[in-house]
């Protein structure tokens, strides 16, 4: 239809040229506009691209890109009719907000030791940590509570033996000292029944070698006895 100016096109119409137009779906585009004897043709989108409502487009629109760079990821595919929708990473809250998904993400703030996690975050929204109160404090990282701390006198650096393993320690120790003990003093005993035979064997074979030489040196030096008996002439020689 002819008319004066886009002003003048009724709603669902485009304006080209000295025409009013019908406006092609959401999902279409615009293949050739109407004449004065024909109307709008249109056609799909192709994969990739989109239009939302309806238009007088003559090309769709692209599908946006999720920018890793940006840590986004695709939460809801591309559609005909329907825009890319970009989400966060894990571990990553969305800190920018657009007309049609997230636009930036960052990642998590790590409350540390010392701290607590005062308020967990969400898809839009960071972790609030909190400084633990005097007294008390946190040793993992995002505690939700912290601890009061041990004074000096009250921390156990190693944790106790059970008393059945500290009674077979003791009684090891014990026997293997008395098995030491008894050892040392058999040794001892053995020493000294040993040594004192060994030079009494000694002396003995030394005396033994004297009193053969005496016997020898008396045999050599030995004197005729003469034995007198009653009659003179039975005086024999030995």
């Amino acid at each position: 239809l002819e008319r004066s100016g886009a002003g003048s096109c009724e709603l669902g119409e485009y304006f080209t040229g000295s025409e009013c137009c019908p406006m092609c779906p959401a999902g279409l585009r615009v293949l050739k506009h109407c004449t004065a004897y024909s109307s709008t043709t249109c056609i799909p989108c192709v994969e990739g691209t989109y239009t939302v409502h309806p238009n007088g487009l003559t090309h769709c629109i692209l599908c946006k890109q999720c920018d890793r760079g940006a840590n986004l990821v695709t939460e809801v595919a591309c559609t005909y009719t329907r825009n890319t929708v970009c989400g966060c990473q894990p571990e990553h809250f969305c800190s920018s907000l657009g007309l049609e998904g997230c636009e930036l993400c960052q990642p998590y703030t790590v409350c540390g030791p010392g701290t607590m996690v005062k308020e967990r975050g969400n898809k839009t929204k960071d972790n609030v940590c909190e400084v633990c109160p005097p007294g008390t404090s946190s040793t993992a990282s995002m505690s939700e509570t912290c601890t009061p701390r041990l004074r000096p006198e009250e921390q156990d650096p190693s944790p106790a033996l059970p008393v059945p393993a500290i009674i077979a320690v003791v009684v090891s120790i014990v026997s293997l000292a008395v098995a030491a003990a008894v050892t040392y003093i058999w040794q001892r005993r053995k020493r000294k029944s040993f040594v004192p035979r060994k030079y009494q064997e000694c002396d003995c074979k030394g005396r033994g070698q004297a009193l053969m030489s005496t016997e020898e040196k008396e045999a050599q030096t030995a004197v005729p006895v003469q034995e007198v008996g009653a009659d003179p002439e039975e005086t024999r020689t030995e």
